[in-house]
């Protein structure tokens, strides 16, 4: 998604300078990593310097980083906002006020709100209520099909025109092959990418984690990697027969890193996310809870 930048929005503000004393600084792009000063001017880097080299310019704020790591910006390409319709979650001040707080110079909200982003006023709606209460830069995504119901597609160039940065049936996937196809052709004319929540429902079914031993040993029903790493073959391939672009989200087996390897080397445009707990959470971790609350008697685990 890296010609996101010119669909950006965040509300309009004075850039003070900020000058940062003596962190670690690593960029591997830059081969950065090691202490040092960073003074930044109208929200860039102005200057690096050595640690505690640098002069504070009057009236810059001055952060003493000893101990503290300062790294490139990160981007979310796969956050809720839950705007509009379920502001009570979440919204753009205090989606945008965490994103800034956790280290997230731009973030990409989803269309799976109430109503869902599948019209061009709703997404010039969000890009004015971002000119006003965004406080990182950011970006929407509008629904492949109308109402995320996977039957008709939206109007995906005039959705690209109010300045959608790409498009998502995020949380559902795109279970017809011939809308999924059609919707790459339209994809190829109206720029941007789609994003692709990946699963077969019939092979899900009411799955609650992973299957395999631990699932049968703790009596839950369990969802087959191949519910996923199916899906990604078959969006990659037609993604490849049509010369479309495909983005993976939240890839959850290494089956599923296999397949998106697999496509890659045949030359498929296809890339992919992880969530942090995707990554780290394992069946072992949720088999060792449900020891330790048995075994603490923690209340509802009996």
């Amino acid at each position: 998604m890296t010609e996101a930048g010119e669909f950006l929005e965040r509300r309009e503000g004075v850039d003070a300078e900020v000058l940062i004393r003596g962190a670690h600084l690593l960029d591997p792009r830059s081969g950065l990593d090691g202490p040092g000063d960073v003074l930044v001017r109208e929200g860039r880097i102005a200057v690096l310097g050595d640690p505690c080299g640098l002069e504070a310019p009057e009236g810059a704020e001055i952060v003493e980083g000893a101990g503290l790591h300062a790294f490139p910006s990160f981007v979310d390409p796969h956050v809720h906002l839950r705007t509009p319709g379920r502001e009570d979650e979440e919204d753009l001040d205090s989606g945008t006020r965490a994103a800034a707080a956790g280290g997230f110079g731009a973030i990409l909200a989803m269309p799976n709100t109430d109503p869902v982003i599948d019209s061009a006023p709703l997404v010039r709606s969000l890009r004015e209520r971002a000119r006003s209460e965004a406080r990182v830069p950011c970006g929407f995504l509008a629904a492949i099909s109308r109402g995320q119901a996977g039957r008709e597609l939206t109007e995906m160039a005039e959705l690209r025109d109010a300045g959608a940065v790409a498009f998502s049936d995020d949380g559902l996937p795109v279970q017809r092959a011939g809308v999924l196809r059609q919707a790459l052709q339209y994809q190829r004319l109206a720029g941007g990418v789609l994003a692709l929540h990946e699963e077969d429902p019939s092979l899900s079914g009411t799955g609650v984690m992973h299957e395999g031993p631990v699932s049968a040993l703790l009596g839950l029903a369990g969802i087959p990697s191949i519910s996923e790493s199916t899906a990604i073959a078959r969006d990659a391939a037609i993604a490849l027969y049509e010369g479309g672009r495909v983005h993976v989200q939240h890839l959850s087996a290494a089956e599923s890193v296999a397949a998106v390897a697999h496509a890659k080397a045949l030359g498929a445009q296809v890339t992919a996310e992880v969530t942090p707990h995707h990554l780290t959470l394992t069946e072992e971790a949720l088999n060792n809870y449900y020891l330790y609350s048995y075994r603490h008697r923690l209340p509802g685990r009996g």
